[in-house]
């Protein structure tokens, strides 16, 4: 029996109403979810849903509904391969890690990738010109951009706001009758930022009977208030994949203190994923934990303050019993129960010299480093701390800017000043290295009074190295100088370099010429760019330090 989304009806937050029925699944094999939206990633949350292609690329994907080709978008990282199809009823669907569009499309964006000399595009399309039906073939599935195997990625926008909404509301017919499995239960210290504690951890088990149970069903602790997190996940009846959960709710003496829905999330606001979670856990190699309680900083729109907001008062030192409830988009649901109580006396919050707030413009600078951090890019308080560690082989020592364990909502300018001085042939080679809880090089602008900028999304370790190490370019397929490639249907190289690739750039004969790009492999499938003669082939490619390498090769057709 198929199970269509349905609300709980003791459900105190606000329900859905999405159009059931229009949309139908764009494969013709059944719905496997492999990833569902809210999902908890890296720096984001799943935007859509990831359908399984039975391990298998090019499945003709078709249509979900009457509309029109509105963009397409062409990408090494990200949806790769990605198609937009805008509908009269108010939403936009979205088709994505692609291999090859319609053939008519294909030609239209050939065109344009031409036109703009650049394989890497995002092109918006008029209305008239690319019309489709529900059910229409409109691409080949495959495993383009950021994919690590081979599946659809599939959304449903709000076409005015461009928002991803949760497709598990709109009607699928996806089996799932199983309840959503809790694993763990964080009590946090209201009195404190969540970066400068130790949070209590409970474990939750499965009890026989195939509900949750707290190991530990009364937890004291030594503050007056308290709020909750916990980690938990979800499954299809046919697909054993951890996806994510739809609903938290925290409850006390019979009714909804506060919850979230993941409903709907826009791309502007995903990366405050990291102020829903317990970001420092998570990046020092914990579990994922979602917090049922907003941090200062956090704008996300998801949480729901019914008759409070996830803050538990234990100051009149009493047990207070709550349940925590788990919902996914079809109704199922998984409850744990906890008893909280104070014991002992609150700590005594240690001095801070330095202390950087959530609301406020927070200036660091001394005669080697400077750095601000914008209103809103910290989610909660921290006490800054800041040390200088001698290191050799850079144009500095190495900076410690507090920990990489604090996130940071968007990127930061940081200036450094180089400890010696840099020779002028070497100026625009620098590049900023930050290391901790992995490691990354950007790019860094010369300023005229002798420092260097660039921009970082995250704190940690920062030095100023010098990169003179031009990329390298190796021919696949063991190619040579003067081959004949008149049997080849295809041309491939790899791309390497200790800071990153910015760019590359293929011509044929002085002209550019189409080079596809996955990972740091750039290929070329021979048409009708490349006739039958004597050829030369220049690849230029380019880091991030500025270092060029070109390779150079002749082959006949």
């Amino acid at each position: 029996m198929l199970l269509l989304p349905q609300l709980l009806q003791a459900q105190s937050l606000p329900e859905k109403h999405y159009p059931k029925g229009y949309f139908r699944n764009p494969l013709n094999i059944p719905m496997e979810l492999a990833g569902n939206f809210g999902e908890l990633r890296p720096n984001h949350f799943h935007s859509g849903l990831d359908l399984k292609t039975q391990q298998r690329e090019n499945l003709p994907v078709h249509a979900a509904a009457e509309g029109y080709v509105s963009r397409v978008g062409v990408s090494h990282t990200g949806f790769g391969n990605v198609l937009y199809i805008t509908h009269p009823n108010g939403y936009t669907t979205v088709y994505a890690h692609l291999n090859k569009f319609t053939p008519l499309l294909e030609e239209y964006l050939e065109r344009k990738q031409y036109e703009q000399e650049s394989w890497a595009v995002s092109l918006d399309i008029p209305a008239n010109l690319f019309p489709v039906k529900k059910g229409e073939f409109v691409a080949w599935s495959g495993n383009t951009g950021g994919s690590a195997g081979p599946h659809l990625h599939f959304e449903i926008r709000d076409t005015q706001t461009e928002k991803p909404l949760n497709g598990m509301l709109f009607g699928f017919n996806i089996p799932d009758t199983r309840d959503p499995e809790i694993s763990r239960i964080v009590v946090y210290d209201r009195n404190r930022s969540i970066f400068e504690q130790t949070p209590v951890v409970v474990p939750v088990k499965r009890t026989k009977k195939g509900g949750f149970v707290a190991a530990k069903p009364l937890v004291q602790v030594a503050t007056d208030k308290v709020s909750l997190g916990i980690s938990a996940l979800d499954r299809q009846s046919n697909s054993a994949n951890p996806n994510g959960i739809y609903e938290a709710m925290l409850i006390r003496d019979g009714a909804v203190d506060m919850g979230f829905q993941l409903d709907n999330i826009g791309y502007d606001e995903t990366r405050y994923l990291n102020a829903h979670i317990d970001y420092k856990m998570k990046k020092g190699g914990g579990p994922y934990v979602q917090l049922l309680f907003s941090l200062p900083g956090n704008q996300l729109g998801i949480y729901h303050d019914v008759e409070g907001d996830g803050t538990i008062d234990l100051s009149d030192g009493q047990p207070h019993p709550v349940t925590l409830r788990v919902t996914d988009a079809y109704g199922n649901k998984s409850d744990v129960k906890l008893t909280l109580q104070q014991s002992g006396s609150k700590a005594t919050e240690a001095a801070c010299a330095n202390r950087m707030f959530p609301e406020s413009m927070n200036i660091f600078e001394n005669n080697q480093v400077e750095f601000s951090l914008d209103e809103g890019l910290l989610y909660d308080q921290i006490c800054f701390r800041y040390s200088e560690i001698a290191a050799a082989g850079g144009y500095s020592n190495i900076f410690r800017l507090h920990s990489a364990l604090v996130p940071l909502h968007s990127g930061f300018n940081l200036r450094i000043k180089p400890s010696k001085p840099v020779p002028a042939h070497l100026r625009d080679r620098l590049v900023l290295q930050r290391k901790g809880f992995g490691e990354s090089v950007m790019a860094v602008t010369a300023e005229e009074d002798g420092w260097f900028r660039g921009t970082s999304r995250d704190l940690g370790d920062f030095q100023l190295l010098a990169d003179t190490t031009a990329p390298k370019i190796t021919p696949l397929g063991g190619i040579k100088q003067g081959a004949s490639l008149s049997g080849a249907g295809r041309i491939a190289f790899s791309m390497s370099d200790e800071s990153g690739i910015k760019s590359y750039r293929a011509e044929l004969d002085g002209k550019w010429l189409r080079f596809s790009r996955k990972s740091n492999v750039v290929s070329y499938n021979f048409d009708e760019h490349c006739p039958p003669g004597t050829h030369t082939l220049t690849l230029t490619v380019t880091d991030i330090a500025n270092n060029s390498s070109t390779y150079t090769l002749t082959f006949k057709r």
